[in-house]
C-alpha cells in the first residue's frame, strides 16, 4: 500500500508538471483555450448561477462559457485541461484600497492607534509618512509594490486599486506602475502627492504623461486614476476637476475632510459618480445619501477602521452598516501594508463578526429595528463584484460571467481543515484563508500554480524578490537611522 500511494502522488506531480508547463506556455497565446473541470462554481452572477460541479472555459484572456459539462470544448487536444474536482472556483479578489510602495517594510508599526503614550515608531503617519517615505528611492517604490502586488496574487487578488501616495518625481511614478506591469497584475495605478518631504511638484500634472505612456487603451491590465487624498489636492481643487475631465479619469478620495457643500459637487456635474471613497467615516447623511443617488462608490478597511479611530455608529467601527442604510453595498480594502498583512480573507472575518455582533447586541439592548445581518455570501460580495465597482471595473471582472476577463482564483478543500466542504459560502468566507488559494489566473494567464506564484517576471524562482526587497528595506532602515531591529519585539 506504502509503494502504490507513492506512485499515485508521483503520477499526480508528473500530470500538475505537465499541466503547469502547458499553462505557462500558453500565456503567450492570444488564443488559449483553458478548461477548468469540475469545479464547485461560484459565479457571484445571479444570472449564471453556481453549480455544485461544473465547468468554465476559457478563450483567450475571457470566460467563455460556464455549464455543468464543457469537455466537448476539450475534444481534440484544443483545450488545456485542469482537474478542479477539490477547488472552489470563485471570482478573483478585488482590492479596491492598497497604499503598496510600503511592501518592503510590511507589518513594521505594531498596536496602530493606540492613543495613549504612542511611541513615535507605533504611529503610522510618523513612521510611513514622516520617516520612511522621503528617503523612498524610485528603486524603492518599485520594491515596496512589486512586493506588495505578489503577496495579493498569493491571497488571491487579482485586481488591486493602488493608492500611490508618495509619487515623489516622475521616476517614482514610473516605477509604480512598472511593479505593476511586472508582476501581472490587473492594477489601478491611482497617482497621489507625497505628504512629507521634499519633492519635484510635477503632481497632479504629470498624470497627462502617464496617461499617454502606459494607460492610453482601456484594454489591458493597467489603468490609471487620480487619488485626491491631501491637502494640496483640496487646494488645487479646479486644477483636478480639470484633469480628470481631461483624461477621463475617476477619483479615490482618501483621507482628505468632506466639506459642507460636497453634495453640490453632484448638482454642478463636476462630480459624476467615478468616485471611489475610502474609509467614508462620519459623513452627514445628506452627503452620504448624495453619493448613494449618483452611484458613486465606497470602500471600508475592518481592521484598520476598527482601530485608526472613530466615524460609523461608534468609535471603532468601520462604517459598513452607515452605508447599507443609504443603500450602499461598500468593498472591502487592506489599507496598510505597513500595519497588516494584505488579507481579504481577514477581512471579510472581522467585518463578518463585527456587523453580525454589532446586529446582535443591537437586539439585546432593545432596539425594534436592528439592521439585517450579514451573510457569507454578502461578504464575499464585498471583496469580488463591489470592490470591481470600487476599481471602475464590474464591465470586465468581478463575476464569473461570460464575455468577462478570466480572474479566477480556485481554493483547495482538500485541505483537513476545508474537508468536507458542505456550504461554499461559509467554506470560502468563514473557513478558508491564503493558503488554501491554490491557483490565480488574470485575463486567463496562470499567476498562481497548485500553491506557488508563477511571477512573469521572477518566474517560480522568488529568490531575486527577496533581493530586491532586502536591498530596498537596508536602504531605508540606514538612510532613516531606523531605531529598531530587524527583527523587534516592541509592544
Amino acid at each position: 500500500m506504502p509503494l502504490l500511494a507513492e506512485a499515485t502522488a508521483s503520477a499526480q506531480t508528473n500530470e500538475d508538471a505537465t499541466t503547469l508547463n502547458r499553462l505557462e506556455r500558453a500565456n503567450a497565446n492570444r488564443d488559449r483555450r483553458i478548461l477548468l473541470k469540475g469545479g464547485t462554481v461560484v459565479s457571484m452572477d445571479p444570472a449564471v448561477g453556481n453549480l455544485a460541479q461544473g465547468d468554465v472555459l476559457i478563450q483567450g484572456k475571457k470566460i467563455a462559457e460556464v455549464g455543468r459539462d464543457l469537455s466537448a470544448a476539450a475534444q481534440g487536444g484544443r483545450a488545456i485541461v485542469v482537474d478542479a474536482k477539490d477547488m472552489i472556483l470563485i471570482p478573483g479578489f478585488c482590492d479596491s484600497h492598497i497604499h503598496s510602495w510600503q511592501g518592503q517594510v510590511s507589518r513594521i508599526i505594531p498596536n496602530q492607534g493606540r492613543p495613549i503614550n504612542e511611541p513615535a515608531t507605533h504611529a503610522y503617519g510618523v513612521v510611513m509618512h514622516q520617516t520612511m517615505a522621503p528617503a523612498y528611492r524610485p528603486k524603492d517604490i518599485y520594491a515596496g509594490t512589486l512586493m506588495t502586488m505578489l503577496v495579493a496574487i498569493n491571497g488571491g487578488i487579482t485586481t488591486v486599486c493602488d493608492l500611490s501616495h508618495n509619487s515623489r518625481s516622475g521616476e517614482h511614478s514610473d516605477a509604480a506602475i512598472q511593479a505593476l506591469i511586472d508582476a501581472g497584475i490587473r492594477g489601478v495605478h491611482a497617482s497621489g502627492d507625497p505628504h512629507n518631504g521634499e519633492w519635484a511638484h510635477q503632481w497632479p500634472q504629470d498624470l497627462y504623461r502617464l496617461k499617454q505612456k502606459y494607460c492610453s487603451s482601456d484594454d489591458q491590465l493597467v489603468t490609471l486614476r487620480l487619488l485626491y487624498g491631501s491637502p494640496l489636492a483640496t487646494q488645487n481643487h479646479a486644477d483636478m476637476i480639470k484633469i480628470r475631465r481631461d483624461l477621463d479619469l475617476w477619483f479615490s478620495i482618501d483621507g482628505v475632510p468632506i466639506p459642507p457643500n460636497h453634495a453640490d459637487r453632484y448638482a454642478s456635474g463636476e462630480y459624476t459618480g467615478k468616485e471611489s471613497y475610502v474609509h467614508a467615516r462620519g459623513f452627514p447623511l445628506p452627503i452620504m445619501r448624495a453619493i448613494a443617488d449618483h452611484g458613486a462608490t465606497v470602500n471600508v478597511c475592518p481592521r484598520i477602521d476598527s482601530q485608526f479611530g472613530g466615524g460609523g455608529r461608534s468609535t471603532g467601527i468601520p462604517a459598513y452598516q452607515d452605508w447599507l442604510d443609504v443603500g450602499v453595498r461598500p468593498a472591502l480594502s487592506s489599507d496598510d501594508p505597513g500595519t497588516y498583512a494584505v488579507d481579504l480573507f481577514t477581512e471579510m472575518h472581522v467585518m463578518y463578526a463585527m456587523q453580525r455582533g454589532s446586529t446582535a447586541r443591537d437586539r439585546l439592548n432593545g432596539n425594534p429595528n436592528p439592521p439585517r445581518e450579514v451573510t457569507c455570501r454578502d461578504m464575499l460580495e464585498s471583496v469580488t463584484i463591489r470592490g470591481a465597482q470600487n476599481c471602475g471595473l464590474d464591465h470586465k471582472v468581478g463575476t464569473l460571467t461570460p464575455g468577462k476577463e478570466a480572474d479566477i482564483v480556485l481554493i483547495n478543500t482538500n485541505d483537513v481543515h476545508l474537508y468536507p466542504k458542505h456550504n461554499a459560502f461559509t467554506t470560502i468566507v468563514e473557513g478558508a484563508h491564503i493558503g488554501n488559494v491554490d491557483t490565480v489566473f488574470i485575463a486567463g494567464e496562470l499567476r498562481k500554480w497548485r500553491g506557488k506564484l508563477t511571477s512573469p517576471l521572477l518566474g517560480r524562482n522568488m529568490e531575486k524578490l527577496r533581493q530586491i526587497v532586502d536591498e530596498s528595506r537596508d536602504h531605508l532602515f540606514t538612510a532613516t537611522k531606523w531605531p529598531l531591529g530587524k527583527i523587534d519585539f516592541s509592544d
